[in-house]
């Protein structure tokens, strides 16, 4: 495991979503031999969502992360996600805010990426109030799911 893969599925994990890193923890106890620290560590952690969330802060706690592989590897789970009707818009919203959340607070995030993950959900509470248009949001929340388009904040309310 990397720091990136741990920094992923801490994200993952602490937004309620521990599927795809049951798999990959299942994968590694039966093809690793012998076990990796972090896999055995893990393992301990049994169904314990905190202490695996912990324990996979730990491992890349003190190293330098490549935050755009991360976000970016979100935005593609996201995109399956909506592309196989998994989620709606609501629910990868919902979910786009909870990963920012756990990356830390909008004032410091170190990529803006994280920041439109963040306001994501502020710009569909607007579409649902009326404020803007669903095809001013739609045209936003599939420039960012689909391409990895940053929004653009500074000429957000132009053209409306």
């Amino acid at each position: 495991m990397n720091r990136e893969d741990a920094y992923y599925f801490m994200i993952m994990l602490a937004s309620g979503l521990d599927e795809e890193y049951n798999a990959w923890l299942d994968k590694h106890l039966e093809t690793e031999e012998p076990l990796s620290d972090i896999t055995y560590e893990l393992s301990l952690c049994g169904s314990d969502v905190n202490k695996a969330v912990s324990c996979l802060k730990n491992y890349r706690a003190g190293e330098s992360v490549d935050e755009r592989t991360v976000s970016e590897r979100l935005r593609l789970f996201l995109k399956n996600a909506y592309d196989s009707n998994r989620f709606g818009k609501k629910e990868i919203v919902a979910y786009m805010h909870r990963f920012s959340e756990v990356v830390g607070d909008p004032c410091d995030f170190e990529i803006a990426v994280w920041g439109d993950m963040y306001y994501m959900d502020d710009y569909y509470a607007l579409a649902e109030d009326g404020v803007i248009s669903w095809k001013k949001f739609d045209s936003m929340f599939f420039a960012f799911l689909n391409e990895g388009i940053e929004m653009d904040r500074k000429n957000f309310w132009d053209n409306m």
